[in-house]
């Protein structure tokens, strides 16, 4: 989360960076996108929001000259891509998941919110 803005039509829309690292929300991942995620997120997001479904929209997509190591199909090749941050603006990011944080002691996965 990076802050909030007001447009000139008095609409409150939040901004947040998805790809720039590690956060207390990216589990054991190391909180990076690559490339062809973003170019997939940035195109849906407004496909969606064009349908008039209520959605994120992706405002920009940045690449970085860093990369990352990923297993782009699961088959135990690793390649490595380059990262990208997307800004990503919406009326509100709260959403079901954010509620899992207060989540007790599953009794079967033993795993806990957040």
């Amino acid at each position: 989360y990076v802050g909030e803005v007001v447009n000139s039509k008095n609409e409150r829309w939040e901004i947040q960076f998805k790809g720039a690292g590690k956060t207390p929300f990216s589990r054991s991942a190391d909180g990076r996108k690559v490339l062809r995620s973003s170019i997939r997120e940035f195109l849906a997001s407004e496909a969606m929001y064009h349908l008039g479904v209520p959605t994120t929209r992706a405002g920009s997509c940045v690449v970085s000259t860093d990369t990352v190591v990923r297993d782009v199909f699961y088959t135990g090749r690793n390649v490595h891509e380059k990262c990208t941050v997307i800004l990503r603006i919406a009326p509100t990011f709260l959403r079901f998941g954010s509620f899992e944080i207060f989540k007790s002691i599953d009794r079967v996965t033993s795993r806990v919110g957040s």
